[in-house]
């Protein structure tokens, strides 16, 4: 009997060693860095120069599509005065070069008044 004891209390040290091991493990969790088995990020972009104005310029034939005066980003939208749409691919100081995606038909997406509907009408006394 005295060497069931002796195992009894042999297994009964090693439970408690082992849970202490894993309490201290899960206890030291919030010290591993979070980003281990995470997919690898884009390099972070440089800073880009902040200018005073901006040219838009379409990337086929050059010509300016307008100047703003708001910082300009990859991936901007613009809408040109005669309805076409672009899209900023390329920034080089202040001139952001466009890419022509589309022209927009903005005459089907008006919507007409009610008072052109149907014109008030006037009654006479």
């Amino acid at each position: 009997m005295a060497m069931a004891g002796k195992r009894r209390l042999f297994y009964w040290g090693s439970g408690i060693i082992l849970c202490g091991i894993i309490v201290f493990s899960l206890s030291m969790l919030h010290l591993l860095p979070l980003n281990i088995l995470s997919v690898q990020q884009k390099p972070e972009q440089p800073p880009q120069k902040v200018y005073d104005y901006y040219l838009i310029i379409d990337e086929d034939d050059g010509h300016t599509i307008m100047y703003v005066p708001l910082v300009v980003n990859l991936g901007d939208e613009v809408l040109s005065e005669d309805n076409r749409y672009y899209q900023i691919v390329k920034i080089e100081e202040n001139r952001a070069y466009a890419r022509f995606i589309k022209t927009l038909d903005l005459e089907k997406y008006k919507q007409k008044l009610p008072s052109q509907e149907n014109p008030a009408k006037t009654s006479e006394p």
